[in-house]
């Protein structure tokens, strides 16, 4: 999936998430900080289980699905998960990055602040471009300010 592709894909969908969850026959990983950008408007709560107990049952997962492979085989697949861990770390820091870009320091110490939405101006994202409209629309996919009219394609928060 290209880059450009992963960073816009829940954006322009006008989803919210909790959680992203990545499986492969080496293990499991959290990857929903790549398709969530900006936490405080595309998230949903993350409260099903404590990010401690998440992280162990992944790392238990990693575990199971390596336990009969090789020295060389694991290795590989540790550099892959920190490599792995380090984009989704840079995903954060370029998130928190571009809300600072936002803040107009006048507003600041005027204390008239409020964050500037990504739908102000030019840069707008639409919604999704494939598939017919009944499809999109039914799946809530139109772009931001479409609502979703399917109560069983609803998240519970």
């Amino acid at each position: 999936m290209c880059q450009a592709h992963r960073t816009n894909c829940f954006l322009g969908w006008g989803k919210k998430l909790s959680y992203c969850i990545a499986f492969s026959a080496d293990g499991a990983m959290d990857v929903t900080r790549r398709y969530v950008r900006d936490p405080t408007k595309y998230c949903l709560e993350r409260n099903r289980a404590p990010e401690a107990v998440l992280l162990h049952i992944m790392s238990e997962i990693r575990a199971m699905r390596r336990n009969n492979m090789t020295k060389q085989d694991k290795f590989r697949l540790e550099g892959e998960d920190m490599r792995e861990e380090r984009e989704l770390r840079n995903n954060v820091i370029a998130s928190i990055a571009q809300q600072v870009c936002k803040i107009n320091a006048d507003d600041i110490i005027s204390g008239r602040y409020t964050p500037r939405s990504d739908t102000d101006g030019p840069k707008a994202l639409e919604g999704r471009t494939s598939g017919n409209a009944q499809w999109i629309h039914a799946r809530g996919e139109g772009g931001r300010g479409t609502p979703n009219q399917d109560p069983h394609n609803q998240h519970p928060r």
